[in-house]
């Protein structure tokens, strides 16, 4: 039996989140913080990265999905840094609301763009407390699209089943890194890159932190361990432990991923041995 969504809330959750990214990142009025944050919020995220009130920054939203109590949303963020220099920086973010407010947030972030303008993004490990699993009621579709990526991540990418990748991505699906165009379109590309990775990376696992789910959208935080042991676009082998974490959304079209979206962590390839692009 297909359930009866809360489209309501999802619908308020967005558009809250929306007007956040307006009032404090693009007009930059965060006196009007306290409008958007619950008093018993919880921040998740290693650090707070850039200036304190990232007035020489503005954000706009790329992709977001609501779904029930969590937004998780793809934000690219231009300006200048305190020093006065060109900053482009592509994160993800994760919203928990309650009670109309923000009451948890979680990210990921290109940490490398920032190192390259000497800030500090944080470590590789956040100590966020991961929170696997859907929230809340969900259509059929939406459950079924959520396993569908779940198997990819345990099949493929963790127990290294690259045949079985046809079952989980159409022939012609299309990729979009949000920095880079360095894996191209195509099932056929797809596994000759993680071919490629693995060799890399032999010991490497993937574990899903967060998930969330609506109408023909998934996207996760990902969690990326192994050990540079072999070589790989242009780097290694070093011997060194990769922890990289990554923001993923994909597009579901007949029981298969058409399309996907990343934001990644490139600062934990460079740390581990590996050129970033």
């Amino acid at each position: 039996m297909t359930t009866v969504m809360p489209i309501g809330q999802r619908t308020r959750n967005a558009e809250l989140v929306r007007d956040l990214y307006g009032t404090l990142y693009r007009e930059h009025r965060f006196e009007e913080a306290g409008r958007f944050f619950h008093a018993y919020h919880v921040e998740h995220a290693p650090i707070e990265w850039m200036m304190p009130d990232r007035r020489g920054l503005s954000a706009d939203i790329d992709h977001l999905v609501a779904d029930n109590d969590r937004v998780m949303l793809f934000a690219t963020w231009t300006g200048r840094t305190p020093a006065g220099a060109e900053l482009r920086l592509h994160t993800a973010e994760l919203y928990r609301l309650w009670d109309g407010r923000v009451a948890e947030h979680w990210n990921v972030v290109d940490r490398d763009v920032l190192a390259a303008h000497g800030v500090d993004g944080g470590p590789e490990r956040s100590g966020q407390p991961a929170a696997p699993g859907l929230h809340g009621p969900h259509s059929d579709t939406e459950r079924a699209n959520a396993e569908l990526v779940l198997g990819a991540y345990r099949d493929v990418f963790s127990e290294h089943r690259l045949e079985l990748a046809e079952r989980y991505y159409h022939q012609d699906y299309r990729h979009h890194n949000m920095r880079t165009d360095a894996v191209p379109d195509g099932l056929d590309a797809f596994k000759a890159f993680f071919a490629d990775n693995i060799a890399a990376f032999p010991d490497l696992v993937t574990t899903v932190d967060h998930i969330v789910a609506a109408d023909d959208r998934v996207m996760v935080f990902v969690t990326w361990t192994g050990t540079l042991t072999g070589a790989w676009s242009g780097g290694g082998p070093s011997g060194l432990p990769l922890e990289m974490r990554t923001c993923d959304q994909f597009r579901i079209e007949r029981g298969k991923v058409a399309e996907h979206w990343e934001v990644v962590d490139y600062l934990a390839l460079g740390k581990a041995g590996l050129p970033t692009p």
